[in-house]
């Protein structure tokens, strides 16, 4: 078979299951005695392992194996969970991630060191526990979800009772057979009121990962109870050595529906049957045989597992799609919007009822196709935030700090282009918040503080946008340091400086070049990244504010569209040309008196509201030469960046209108600031859409 074509799908399977093993050792470090999160390491690693062999990267695979042996010494109670294991699975995860990321190279990577480590920590179990018995937390990761911890219990191997069991022993002996330790598990799950389910899976003949497929379905029984026995053996199933079925008796406590549901959500998964061990009345009249289905006294639930046994295929429920044929997709759906305004300008002027029905028609099938696509491309921004605890873990422990990460709204969802841009800001912005806004633990301390800081990562909906939090519980910033240090790299002078709200200096700490650090580290010094940030959020359409109390904290808040391709603008005229401004950066508008326009040291403003609005001539601003106007009456379109509000001088609005963004392809367009993009109108002229952010 001819791999290079899987390769691909190997790289993201395999930085799925690193993440799952990241995510799962960081629960571990936190709660060394809960066995689950070793499990569940256990079954990634062993299908990191088989995909690896099967693809013929014996390199992912050997250091995989490894890892696997430590975790199931571990397993054993052979050797005792210790902080220098855990950071050696970590530096083998890192590995891991640089060998995947290039797979074709293998040998970018000298993995020996590495395995000699692992290798010791085997065969000399006491060498590995110099350090204490049970690591301690520096960083600890919660979740606004709580976990829900399954407690695997093991079985008795003495003095056990199996008379109760023993009459299954002939049921399985059909199809799988159980021995006596499987049989007093069995009994064991039962009195802890666990039911126990024959669950044979059949995979499509296509399926090409087959051991990537049995163990996710391992996985999820693991998580809802426990598996007691395959056929074929685990060992087989890791290595592919079954044809497109195999068959699992594990206990749950969760009903057959629902573990029918959750396998056969499982790509490449074609049928799913599923049969109790036993009957409800605790006989041995359950037959178990290729095909059956279990006996029930509940007629509804016979009905519906019969109805079950007689669907002949399952269908995929879900297709991976490559990021390019959606945004193909986007662009059709855009040149359809734009003919649909097209037609419907056209039918002003033609009194037709039937072309008036057709029109609504098309004009709601558009909208749902638009809609469709749009949530195809909507992901859960977890993609992103998932990266975060490892980075903020290994950050803590490398500045001495404790620190607590809080993560909330994890399944708020975002398009698929704004979630690829927001991952660089968000790690400048966490980087930040641990190395500038937590102090260390005797500063804390001394503040009358918990020595532990919190750093929060908060993800929340409102209408349209998204806002993205990230807050500390450190010492704030001084506005009064941050005008002094401002001053003294030269970025202003010294009566600028002065002329500062509190709230315009702890905005300083987004231009470029500004550090308050002295010494430059690793993590910061240099007076890069936020700078970065703050540009990357606003060409995404989006703002970024910060708050800070002294003593308290900080808090820096992204406020990110939905999505980037189609947006909702006011339309306006101005020195004879359309523009388009986004609607989320638009406050109001409004109409003003020219002979109530006063001069600021050069600056037009006017008095609207109690507030002193600066105006802004946007024909001068784009360099627009049009004859002096001196109407009365000026219309005002007032717009908001960072908190600071604007007023846009305008020759007529337009009214609200839905545009499809098109990105300014052309090198030397793309270096012209002020402009996010154009788009078409209806009559077929193209109008460009303003970039507030770099506009003003």
């Amino acid at each position: 078979m001819e791999m290079s074509e899987y390769k691909e799908l190997f790289k993201v399977e395999s930085e799925e299951h690193l993440q799952q093993l990241n995510e799962a050792l960081l629960g571990l470090e936190q709660n060394p005695n809960d066995m689950e999160y070793i499990n569940n390491m256990f079954r990634s690693a062993h299908t990191l392992k088989g995909m690896s062999a099967t693809m013929g990267f014996n390199t992912i695979a050997e250091l995989t194996h490894e890892m696997e042996n430590i975790m199931d010494m571990i397993r054993k109670s052979q050797i005792t969970l210790t902080e220098k294991i855990i950071e050696i699975q970590f530096e083998c995860l890192d590995t891991l991630e640089i060998l995947v990321e290039n797979i074709d190279t293998p040998d970018a990577v000298d993995v020996s060191t590495l395995q000699a480590k692992l290798h010791n920590i085997m065969v000399s179990p006491s060498t590995a526990q110099e350090a204490m018995a049970a690591p301690t937390p520096v960083t600890k990761i919660k979740d606004s979800t709580p976990v829900k911890n399954i407690n695997i219990e093991i079985p008795p191997t003495q003095s056990t009772n199996v008379t109760q069991a023993e009459p299954y022993k002939a049921v399985m002996n059909k199809e799988i057979e159980l021995n006596q330790e499987d049989l007093a598990e069995i009994q064991h799950v039962r009195e802890n009121g666990q039911e126990v389910l024959i669950i044979k899976v059949f995979l499509d003949e296509s399926c090409v990962l087959k051991a990537a497929r049995s163990n996710m379905v391992l996985m999820n029984l693991d998580k809802v109870g426990k598996v007691i026995k395959t056929k074929p053996a685990e060992k087989e199933l890791e290595e592919e050595k079954f044809d497109f079925s195999f068959m699992v008796v594990a206990a749950t406590s969760e009903s057959m529906g629902s573990i029918q549901q959750k396998i056969e959500n499982i790509s490449e998964v074609k049928k799913v049957e599923i049969t109790p061990l036993y009957s409800q009345e605790g006989d041995a009249d359950a037959h178990v045989e290729e095909g059956a289905h279990e006996k029930t006294s509940d007629a509804g639930n016979k009905n519906a597992i019969q109805q079950k046994k007689n669907e002949s295929v399952k269908t995929g429920q879900s297709i991976r799609v490559n990021i390019e044929r959606l945004d193909n997709l986007m662009n059709l759906v855009g040149e359809l919007i734009i003919n649909k305004i097209r037609l419907n300008q056209l039918a002003t002027g033609i009194k037709s009822k039937d072309l008036e029905e057709a029109l609504g028609t098309l004009d709601r099938l558009t909208n749902e196709i638009q809609t469709e696509v749009m949530e195809s491309r909507m992901v859960p921004i977890d993609q992103i935030f998932s990266r975060f605890p490892r980075m903020v873990r290994d950050l803590a422990k490398s500045e001495g700090k404790q620190i607590n990460l809080v993560i909330e709204g994890k399944e708020i969802e975002l398009d698929r282009t704004v979630l690829d841009e927001i991952g660089d800001p968000l790690v400048h912005l966490l980087r930040n918040a641990v190395d500038h806004g937590v102090e260390s633990s005797e500063e804390r301390a001394k503040a009358g503080k918990s020595p532990e800081g919190l750093v929060r990562l908060a993800a929340s909906r409102q209408r349209n946008t998204v806002l993205i939090e990230v807050q500390d519980d450190g010492k704030g910033m001084d506005p009064a340091k941050l005008r002094d240090v401002a001053v003294k790299k030269g970025l202003m002078s010294k009566e600028e400086a002065a002329k500062l709200s509190d709230e315009e200096a702890l905005n300083l700490i987004f231009l470029p070049g500004f550090s308050t650090n002295t010494v430059i580290t690793d993590v910061s010094g240099r007076g890069v990244g936020m700078d970065v940030a703050k540009t990357k959020i606003e060409s995404l359409g989006g703002n970024v504010s910060v708050r800070s109390v002294m003593g308290e904290g900080s808090i820096v808040t992204l406020q990110l569209p939905l999505t980037i391709a189609i947006i909702q603008s006011l339309m306006i005229k101005t020195a004879g040309e359309t523009y388009a401004i986004p609607l989320n950066n638009v406050v109001r508008d409004v109409g003003i008196k020219s002979k109530d326009i006063k001069t600021i040291e050069g600056q037009e403003v006017i008095l609207l509201r109690g507030e002193v609005l600066p105006l802004l001539r946007l024909d001068n601003l784009l360099d627009c030469h049009v004859e002096e106007n001196n109407k009365e009456n000026l219309i005002v379109v007032v717009v908001e960046k960072m908190g600071n509000h604007f007023g846009f001088v305008v020759d007529e609005l337009l009214g609200q209108q839905e545009v499809i963004i098109k990105s300014l392809d052309s090198k030397v367009l793309r270096s012209v600031k002020g402009f996010a993009g154009a788009t078409i109108l209806g009559d077929g002229t193209v109008c460009l859409i303003l970039d507030i952010g770099t506009l003003v």
